[in-house]
């Protein structure tokens, strides 16, 4: 099989029961639980969702469970425990009472997660056996595994690289046995993760033939502690309990806690690592970009060598982030510089840095290198001293290279003195240094061990914006992507927002990137620049800014565990499509029925385009308010103009939305000319990306028929509408789901909608401010009803409540209900027995990006 195999049997599994078209969904998104459905959980009641995706609940299938009990009857690994891991912690060991244990190889990881998977799943233990027994699930290297020499042609490993592996099912002369192999030990327990995925999933094992290899090589993730952290185990989720402060891992955890920090190994930390390591995943930076130099003395170090030696034989390595001026820092004393020896040039500088690396890697001999916010947000970098980026760059990236580490510098920097619009400043800054001659005859100043990190949009996270415009244009820079996977600006850990698409969105965009001949170059989409095939990089790296924190289930919400698996799965393959990956992810964390498979992958796939509709829709951008970057507040203006959402709104009478257009701040000129052109032009503009670079006319008509303003709540209205649909789906589940997390999300929803809500009122108020216009009652689910022979419409959607005069003698029996779409479902719920009375309508349809609902509530009162 092909890279693509594992979509493409995804695809196939799907067929079944995914939806074909919208008035299907509408109907069959709406509908009950079959009636035949099986009203348990495979869950016990009280799971708390600490094992994330990689729980091996039994098989509930009895046939399926026959087949794979019959194919599956020993566990095969040859010298698991002869290529041992670097360990450089003597007294490493877990922590009291835990469940997870340590080894000692990266095989012994796979045979262990293959005891753990199969006994879990076939409801029995499969036993470990020498020899070549029947049945086998056989594991290894052709350098670990006679075995594995003798079942797989080294032909057909060669094309697998490091990190790529096969498995396949074999059957020779009656023996029947599965083998999954790759060129390295990491490769092998790739593949054994992706088996039991498949197991997971219950795809069938007979002819089992695929093999896959990652399209990118450094796959990170970058953790932040405690900043932006939406995983704490407390009320706020910004601290800790016992003296911890929310972090996944403890460093300087006092009271209770203090006798849990590193070098003990807690239980989470593995499980972090097994899901990592399961969806190839091959390193972290351990803290803040924001960086605090202490993970740089010798105490932090040997607590990080520690969970270095914990994470090792899962594939993970370790990086920092680090300070710019950190030399200067007093704890570094004797070794210290001052201000002025920050020079980028100097011996001085970096000899330091040599020093500081030599010591981690003393420590950590696979230690990554460096993570680098430089000169942004009041951070200090070269330009402090009068340098570049590229300057700053190569001095420290010439400190670490004889060590084999790399520099990951972040382009997030936006400077006010560099232009008036925010969004230009990365690229002026970095232009010039990739474009710059040099001696030697080549093109770029940047030291081949640099990868500059950026951001997948130009701005700051958003929900949607166009891809960054660096991507393409640093033609002679290694570049990684920076992927936000906590959810700074999309639900934090509150909202349920699947980011998949979103992803998925920005690496299949085009760039319509160009030769040095002006020609389209053949591979072009943003994928294609960050694994290295657009412009002939010969390494690649992704980077995702990890969700961990020490909640029970170690993410905040529980939904927030699909976008760190598919962070994963797209990191390996940028190619696969957001909708397989939510339905594996369904299958390997909540449940295998079809009816729950449908549901909740239906409610992940609408829940991005949702959040952008009732927060950000049409492109109008960073309506945060700036106490918690979650709620909105379109009239705050801060110190700071960039930080301002009026900045970026740019509301006045005549219409919302920032031109930067040719005629206005020309960012659109960064992109190569065909998006420049398309973005450029208003008549041409995607229009989910509009006021990204227009300032729109409220009178503006779109494509839709409806004016610019009549859309725009049109919009906010739909998004909250999707919310409320995604309530009462969850809410038909709990046959179906565990009691803990069905209530957990139950409660997780509730609060959502009502967010949701806050969202488009405010907006919708403010924007009123400008345009003194009212708001169009003609929304996605506007209705008429028939009461006592009236017939009465034009509610606001936004309303809770809506007041019905009913006049004396006549019935409060509401007798018809009149959608303005004749596709909608009207549903009366409950009627008024009397006046004053209530009465319920729910009125159901399906939006461009999945099924929408809301209850009309009428108080029925004398009129």
């Amino acid at each position: 099989m092909s890279l693509s195999d594992e979509n493409e049997q995804s695809r196939l599994r799907r067929r079944s029961f995914l939806i074909g078209s919208g008035a299907v969904v509408a109907t069959s998104m709406f509908s009950a639980a079959p009636a035949h459905a099986s009203p348990s959980s495979a869950f016990p009641g009280d799971y708390d969702g600490s094992d994330l995706w990689l729980r091996y609940e039994p098989v509930a299938d009895p046939g399926l469970l026959a087949r794979y009990r019959a194919a599956l009857g020993a566990i095969v690994v040859e010298n698991a425990g002869r290529t041992k891991v670097h360990r450089h912690t003597a007294n490493l060991g877990m922590a009291p009472g835990s469940a997870e244990h340590l080894v000692e190889s990266t095989l012994e990881a796979a045979r262990d997660e293959l005891v753990r998977g199969l006994g879990g799943l076939l409801g029995r233990p499969v036993p470990v056996r020498g020899g070549f027994p029947d049945r086998a699930v056989v594991v290894g290297t052709p350098d670990s595994s006679p075995l594995v020499r003798r079942l797989v042609p080294a032909r057909d490993l060669a094309p697998l690289g490091p990190d790529g592996y096969l498995v396949r099912s074999l059957s020779r002369g009656g023996h029947r046995s599965i083998v999954i192999a790759g060129n390295t030990d990491l490769a092998a327990l790739y593949g054994t993760f992706a088996f039991l995925r498949r197991l997971q999933a219950q795809h069938p094992l007979a002819g089992l033939d695929l093999s896959s290899v990652p399209r990118i090589n450094h796959r990170y993730l970058n953790y932040w502690e405690t900043e932006r952290l939406y995983a704490g185990n407390n009320a706020t989720g910004t601290g800790g309990l016992d003296g911890e402060n929310g972090a996944i891992f403890d460093f300087t955890a006092t009271g209770a806690s203090a006798a849990l920090n590193l070098p003990v190994i807690l239980d989470r930390y593995l499980v972090a690592a097994r899901a990592m390591a399961s969806v190839g995943i091959n390193g972290i930076t351990i803290n803040n970009v924001n960086a605090n130099s202490f993970y740089l003395t010798p105490a932090a170090i040997e607590q990080e060598a520690a969970l270095a030696d914990a994470l090792r034989p899962y594939g993970i390595r370790l990086a920092v982030s680090i300070n710019y001026a950190a030399p200067t820092d007093a704890r570094f004393a004797p070794d210290t510089l001052t201000r002025e020896e920050l020079d980028p040039y100097s011996a001085k500088f970096r000899d330091w840095w040599t020093r500081r690396a030599r010591m981690l890697q003393a420590a950590i001999p696979d230690f990554m290198g460096f993570t680098v916010k430089a000169n942004s947000e009041g951070q200090p970098g070269p330009q402090d001293l009068g340098y570049d980026h590229g300057d700053g760059a190569n001095g420290m990236a010439a400190a670490v290279a004889p060590l084999g580490m790399r520099i990951f510098w972040r382009t997030f920097v936006y400077n006010a003195d560099v232009d008036a619009d925010r969004l230009k400043r990365a690229y002026l800054e970095f232009g010039p240094i990739d474009d710059e001659p040099q001696p030697d005859g080549t093109i770029g100043r940047f030291a081949g061990n640099v990868f500059l990190q950026t951001k997948n949009g130009p701005l700051d996270y958003q929900a949607r914006e166009p891809a960054n415009p660096l991507f393409g244009r640093m033609e002679h820079t290694n570049q990684a992507i920076e992927l936000q996977v906590t959810q700074e600006y999309t639900g934090q850990n509150t909202m349920l927002c699947y980011l998949g698409p979103l992803w998925e969105e920005v690496l299949k965009s085009d760039t319509y990137a160009t030769g040095a001949d002006g020609r389209l170059l053949a591979k072009r989409l943003v994928g294609h620049v960050v694994d290295g095939t657009a412009q002939g990089h010969p390494d690649s790296a992704i980077v995702g800014v990890a969700n961990f924190g020490n909640a029970g289930n170690l993410t905040g919400h529980h939904f927030a565990q699909a976008n760190l698996y598919a962070f994963g799965r797209l990191a390996w393959d940028w190619t696969l499509d957001a909708r397989g990956i939510a339905e594996d992810w369904v299958r390997l964390t909540w449940s295998n029925r079809d009816f729950a498979v449908r549901t909740i992958v239906a409610m992940m796939m609408g829940s991005r385009e949702a959040l952008v509709s009732y927060q950000t829709p049409l492109g109008v951008a960073h309506q945060f308010r700036s106490s918690d970057h979650y709620g909105p507040n379109p009239a705050e203006r801060l110190a700071r103009d960039d930080w301002s959402p009026v900045y970026y709104n740019k509301a006045d009478s005549a219409g919302l939305g920032y031109d930067r257009s040719p005629t206005g701040s020309g960012f659109t000129a960064q992109y190569f000319p065909v998006l420049a052109a398309r973005y450029g032009d208003i008549e041409t503009v995607p229009e989910n990306l509009l006021m990204w670079f227009h300032h729109v006319p409220w009178d503006r008509k779109l494509r839709s028929g409806r004016i610019f303003w009549d859309e725009l709540v049109y919009r906010y209205q739909t998004g909250v509408h999707y919310v409320s649909w995604m309530r009462r789906a969850w809410d038909a589940l709990e046959p179906h789901v565990d009691a803990r997390r069905f209530a957990e999300v139950k409660a997780k929803l509730a609060a959502h909608e009502a967010d949701a809500g806050a969202w488009r009122d405010t907006c919708v108020r403010y924007w009123q401010e400008f345009n003194g216009r009212a708001v169009p009652t003609n929304g996605p689910l506007a209705i008429a009803i028939v009461v006592g022979g009236r017939t009465i419409g034009g509610f606001d959607a936004g309303a809770p409540s809506f007041t019905v005069p009913v006049a004396a003698g006549a019935s409060p029996k509401i007798t018809k209900v009149v959608p303005a779409d004749p596709a909608a479902r009207c549903e009366v719920l409950s009627q008024a027995r009397g006046v004053p009375g209530q009465a319920v309508v729910r009125v159901t349809s399906h939006s461009f990006f999945g099924p929408i609902l809301k209850d009309y509530v009428f108080e029925l009162v004398p009129g």
